[in-house]
């Protein structure tokens, strides 16, 4: 799959060859906004699982569309999940978030938080690392 982006609403979703999803939200995101995510996570996933840079500083995720996210999202997509300046209330929505999304699949995958965009790419790529060391 090539390198492809997706605006939705304020946010933007954007595939990054080999297998990186950023997504940036910016304000408030409704439900109709998150279900249109949902649907890009799940195409780009008929590729491969990949990681997933949600980069949410700057946004809110009310009860409704956290629970679509919640049930919708699948843990077969992802190969991590990692969240861009999220604040304390954020980062404790992003694990009930993951939490419920492993009750969905059959596979499980590493949540991390971080203050910047570098910090998420480093943190993508020292997992890269790990796994290849695993499987080598």
């Amino acid at each position: 799959m090539q390198q492809q982006e997706w605006k939705i609403g304020a946010h933007k979703v954007r595939y990054e060859p080999p297998d990186v999803v950023v997504a940036t939200f910016s304000g408030n995101i409704s439900l109709e906004e998150i279900q249109r995510a949902v649907e890009v996570y799940g195409e780009v996933a008929k590729h491969g699982p990949y990681y997933m840079i949600a980069e949410i500083g700057q946004s809110q995720l009310g009860a409704e569309p956290r629970r679509y996210l919640s049930e919708n999202g699948k843990a077969d997509w992802f190969k991590g999940s990692i969240y861009v300046g999220a604040d304390v209330v954020q980062q404790t929505f992003g694990k009930v978030i993951a939490l419920g999304m492993l009750f969905t699949g059959k596979t499980r995958f590493e949540t991390t938080f971080v203050k910047t965009l570098p910090e998420a790419r480093a943190w993508v790529e020292q997992h890269r690392l790990k796994q290849l060391k695993k499987s080598g």
